[in-house]
């Protein structure tokens, strides 16, 4: 697949957190701030990411933007390094970013049992 572009990314990012409240500003620095990390890579490595940086790539993995993997290296006598590394779900990003569903609107889940309640 193709570089991740800022275009695409931003698409996806503001049908998922724009859709909770972020303003597009917000999402846009979101979408800025990842992209740093990847540059025209698909894959980062967990080591250069600072902790509220890594927790920002986790709440990008619950939304299935992100996930981890880690490789095993062999080193010098018959030792293993382990690189844990972050990579993008191009195929979740493309299918959210492109995505025409429209979101039904949030109904107040108190309201409906008021309703009931007064049956």
């Amino acid at each position: 697949m193709a570089v991740m572009t800022r275009e695409v990314l931003i698409r996806a990012l503001e049908k998922t957190y724009g859709r909770k409240g972020m303003a597009r500003k917000e999402v846009e620095e979101l979408c800025d701030f990842v992209l740093s990390f990847f540059g025209y890579e698909d894959y980062v490595l967990d080591n250069v990411l600072s902790a509220p940086e890594r927790d920002v790539f986790y709440n990008l993995e619950e939304y299935g933007f992100l996930e981890t993997f880690r490789e095993e290296v062999n080193i010098i006598k018959g030792r293993s390094w382990r690189v844990n590394q972050w990579r993008f779900k191009k195929d979740n990003i493309y299918r959210v970013a492109d995505s025409q569903e429209e979101e039904l609107p949030e109904t107040n889940i108190y309201d409906e049992i008021f309703r009931e309640l007064q049956n």
